[in-house]
């Protein structure tokens, strides 16, 4: 019998016994999907096929590719060659698919293998208890990905209060066109954040981004002076401006760019990145960033009033990584899905010891530290597993209670640290030779002018006070 010739009365069995079957290529893609598929997903097959089968792997908010992607097999399934995993279809025009256990079979060895799924009822499994996390964390980003489709990013994940809040804020936010202002901690994500926001909210508008602390009004101007030209000449313009560090802008700035928002009112829209001076209840010790956020123009000093009422009536917060640690499993593990479907590593779930060695770390670098461990972390694994050891440094060595090892970043001055250096040698050089200036400007080798001058421009109280030769 040539190869493949029984495939077709094959299918036709599968499609009469009504299960929902199908089969995910070697390179991840939906190359076959019984009918019984269509009943439970609520759209034709034909719709799904060559869709990534990929957790973590749809690149738009197409529900097909949301479908095609939870229909993906759980982690390590090229290791075991067989897992189970219960999934939940996400909802299509009204039409909700129940919940199923599914049975993956990996037929096939190394790049050429197939993986064949079945829907049914399967309770013969003894899950590795490392799995079974895995799975657990698996099925509530599956869950936490059909239910937040529209804004769903890697630092939205998570179920703690903080997230949920995060999500309905941004929701708010997404559904209007309107200014927006960003809190939150450095690498709170905040530019991504707004990014998507302005996606969602005015797709196809022009973005310019304008780095806050380096602005003055006149750089200002020249930052936005296409979009301000584009705004002038057509009445129907729009244009977004995307500001880094608005608290950290200069005044002066600050009043031209509200002048500006003035002027080009409901055309020239406000995203803000912020710092983390916010109004807080008071009423308990276990204070929360109110619900109703507002600000002030004293807890708010960085800002001016005018920028203040702006970005007061649209606010998007994102607390500190270490306030959402109930959120770091579920988050890093989206990462790790939306780098693995990427293809840049073959590892496709992270153990538990390793996920305990991230949830104990503070993160002092919040979101973006956590994305960068990712990141290091699949580099570095070679297999299917993220282990301790294939975390940074600073994670995997980290103990509670100790103080982090990291160098701190202080501004220095140059000059000053030469005038201190100068003095110090001026006064041990006079100090040698008993205070006579004449002698301790030719072990210098410099002038007694010269010498004298210097002693001028230093602090008197900070040099010997015998009588000078």
């Amino acid at each position: 019998m040539a190869s493949g010739t029984g495939i077709r009365p094959f299918a036709r069995l599968l499609d009469k016994s009504k299960a929902p079957v199908w089969a995910i290529s070697p390179t991840g893609k939906l190359i076959y999907l019984s009918s019984g598929c269509s009943e439970w997903l609520g759209v034709e097959c034909k719709l799904l096929l060559d869709r990534r089968s990929v957790a973590g792997a749809p690149i738009s908010n197409d529900r097909l590719d949301l479908i095609a992607a939870a229909l993906a097999p759980p982690a390590e399934l090229s290791g075991r060659g067989t897992a189970s995993l219960r999934i939940t279809p996400p909802i299509v025009d009204q039409h909700r698919g129940t919940n199923r256990e599914v049975r993956f079979v990996r037929l096939g060895d190394g790049d050429a293998a197939l993986v064949i799924a079945v829907a049914g009822n399967f309770d013969d499994r003894v899950p590795d208890p490392e799995l079974k996390d895995a799975v657990a964390i698996r099925q509530q980003l599956d869950s936490w990905r059909r239910r937040n489709a529209t804004i769903a990013t890697n630092i939205t994940a998570g179920t703690s209060n903080l997230a949920r809040r995060l999500r309905r804020r941004m929701l708010v936010a997404s559904s209007i066109r309107t200014d927006v202002g960003f809190f939150g901690p450095p690498g709170s994500g905040g530019e991504s954040i707004l990014a998507r926001i302005h996606e969602l909210s005015a797709p196809g508008e022009n973005l310019v981004n304008v780095e806050g602390p380096l602005m003055d009004s006149e750089l200002l101007d020249a930052t936005l002076m296409p979009a301000l030209h584009h705004l002038a000449e057509a009445k129907e313009a729009r244009v977004t401006a995307l500001v880094r560090g608005l608290d950290e802008m200069p005044f002066e700035a600050q009043q031209r760019l509200a002048s500006l928002l003035d002027t080009f009112s409901g055309r020239l829209r406000l995203l803000a990145m912020c710092g983390t001076q916010l109004l807080e209840l008071n009423a308990h010790a276990d204070d929360v960033i109110s619900e109703t956020l507002s600000l002030d123009e004293e807890r708010a000093r960085g800002l001016c009033p005018q920028l203040i009422d702006v970005i007061s009536s649209l606010t998007v917060v994102n607390r500190e990584l270490a306030a959402r640690v109930e959120d770091v499993p579920m988050m890093a593990t989206a990462m790790l899905d939306a780098r693995h479907a990427a293809g840049e590593g073959p590892a496709e779930r992270i153990s538990r010891a390793a996920l305990d060695a991230l949830v104990i770390y503070p993160w002092p670098g919040n979101h973006e530290e956590l994305e960068d461990a990712i990141r290091y972390a699949i580099r570095t694994a070679t297999g299917s597993i993220i282990a301790v050891k294939h975390l940074p440094l600073a994670i995997r060595s980290y103990q509670p209670g100790a103080p982090l090892k990291r160098a701190k970043h202080t501004k220095l001055s140059l000059d000053d640290a030469l005038q201190r250096y100068e003095l110090r040698l001026i006064r041990e050089t006079l100090e040698a030779a008993d205070d006579n200036r004449a002698e301790a400007a030719r072990r210098l080798g410099i002038s007694r002018a010269r010498l004298i001058r210097r002693l001028d421009e230093h602090s008197p109280t900070s040099l010997p006070r015998k009588e000078s030769r």
